[in-house]
């Protein structure tokens, strides 16, 4: 993932910098700055990217910690040409991933005395989707599955193509590993009924109202004791309250990582 940075670097740099070109060789000191309270994301990334470039630094700080606006996050000595050509990009990982990792602390603080999993979904930004996801790690959040070979996951269009949820379920307990779960997305009590009774581990329940899920967490326990139940749809900071049901195992959400607010984070020189 590293690569990737560094990729992203030179294609920021072009050909070179033409405003910090004759800087090459000044040493130089500049101090990494939070400017609003948050829960970090990144560091790791950006000590390998100063690293990288020779750029020495000094932290007191690690991923997944609650830093108060104002403290200074790296204080960074080296090649004044090194340190302006990473500036942008390693300013807007960490304001990216920062900004992740705070809102997903935000759901996990008020689910954690309900016992329930915040997680996320697979609604990414393209390119950079890993990156939010070990966010969302850092704010305490589950990622949910990374790809489509992680976990088993029968949504409406595969119970369109296939006919039906037990076709879908049938079929690919056939193929698929012993290692792997089986979820499937219910839209409705018909559809969940139908899935009571089949091999599956996990029961997403997909744009349910807050009373609907009620009803169906006493269906499903009635049958299935051990299956996970996960609710998802149309969830957010101003209704999660609602979803907060005994008998819930996650809540995924999918505004977690695809709806960004960046954390407002400035490098100065000194």
């Amino acid at each position: 993932m590293v690569k990737k940075i560094l990729e992203w670097i030179e294609k920021d740099e072009g050909l070179m910098d033409f405003a910090s070109y004759p800087l090459r060789g000044k040493k130089v000191s500049a101090n990494i700055i939070l400017k609003q309270d948050a829960i970090l994301s990144g560091l790791s990334f950006v000590k390998e990217i100063f690293e990288h470039y020779n750029i020495k630094f000094k932290t007191d700080y690690v991923d997944g910690m609650i830093v108060k606006s104002g403290n200074i996050l790296f204080k960074l000595f080296g090649d004044a040409y090194n340190i302006l050509v990473i500036e942008r990009t390693v300013l807007n990982l960490l304001s990216l991933m920062s900004g992740i990792a705070t809102k997903v602390r935000k759901f996990v603080d008020i689910a954690r005395e309900y016992g329930i999993t915040i997680a996320a979904t697979r609604k990414v930004i393209p390119l950079i989707g890993d990156f939010e996801k070990i966010a969302v790690l850092e704010g305490g959040g589950n990622t949910h599955r990374l790809n489509l070979s992680d976990t088993v996951m029968i949504k409406d269009n595969h119970k369109k193509i296939y006919g039906s949820i037990k076709n879908a379920v049938n079929e690919v307990l056939k193929i698929k590993p012993f290692t792997s779960k089986i979820e499937v997305e219910v839209e409705n009590f018909e559809e969940l009924k139908e899935t009571l009774f089949l091999d599956v581990d996990i029961i997403m329940l997909d744009n349910f109202s807050s009373m609907d899920v009620r009803k169906a967490i006493e269906v499903i326990k009635n049958r299935k004791k051990n299956v996970i139940i996960e609710v998802s749809g149309g969830i957010s900071e101003l209704n999660l309250k609602e979803y907060l049901i005994r008998g819930v195992d996650v809540i995924s959400i999918g505004k977690l990582t695809s709806e960004l607010k960046y954390v407002d984070i400035s490098l100065e020189i000194i």
